[in-house]
């Protein structure tokens, strides 16, 4: 019981310090966003630890479906503007993943996909022209969103790039970077990703 007390007036005591102040509202933010998105979104679930960035109601299209602990949803910045991520029912996007919208340039994530750790879906890029820096570059239109079909599945580590679809029922294998549409129901890994097989 004695230690107990004094472990709790430790803690105490640190709070006198505006780093643990600062802290705990940042903590505190958190929480209150994910809250505020599952009541936005019934059914939907959003671990902790997550980073989101941008989000407004309307640019957050889900029900039922999950994501995991230290993965980004990004849903674009006053510089490229903002966008909207969908996914669908019973999706389950892993731990450490980075989900990048941007204005005209969704994330489109089916139904029953799985998504596994530390995959990558960026929706656009920065144009490159040599006359100015690459942060000041305007985004590129040439290719713009992702989508993934119903019952995909991301291996860890996939890297999906702007303007590609992959079809319903494709499997991505581990590590791939896919840089063009990956039909329905085949396998596709590498870098870049190539056909390897079909599901049947």
């Amino acid at each position: 019981m004695l230690t107990s007390l004094k472990q709790f007036l430790r803690t105490i005591a640190f709070l006198r310090h505006p780093e643990c102040l600062s802290g705990l509202a940042d903590i505190m933010a958190d929480i209150r966003l994910r809250e505020q998105m599952m009541r936005d979104h019934p059914g939907f679930v959003i671990e902790k630890d997550t980073i989101v960035l941008g989000y407004h109601s309307e640019r957050l299209i889900t029900s039922k479906a999950r994501v995991s602990q230290g993965t980004i949803l990004s849903f674009g910045d006053d510089v490229t503007g903002y966008g909207s991520i969908s996914i669908g029912e019973n999706t389950w996007i892993g731990q450490y993943n980075n989900l990048r919208a941007s204005k005209h340039a969704p994330v489109v994530i089916g139904r029953d996909c799985l998504i596994s750790q530390f995959c990558t879906l960026v929706a656009a890029n920065h144009q490159i022209q040599a006359k100015l820096p690459i942060r000041m570059q305007p985004q590129s239109t040439e290719k713009l969103g992702v989508t993934l079909g119903n019952d995909v599945w991301l291996g860890a580590g996939v890297t999906v790039l702007p303007g590609v679809t992959v079809g319903d029922g494709a499997v991505i294998g581990a590590g791939s970077i896919v840089t063009k549409n990956v039909p329905a129901n085949e396998i596709w890994g590498g870098v870049p990703a190539q056909k390897l097989g079909r599901r049947e």
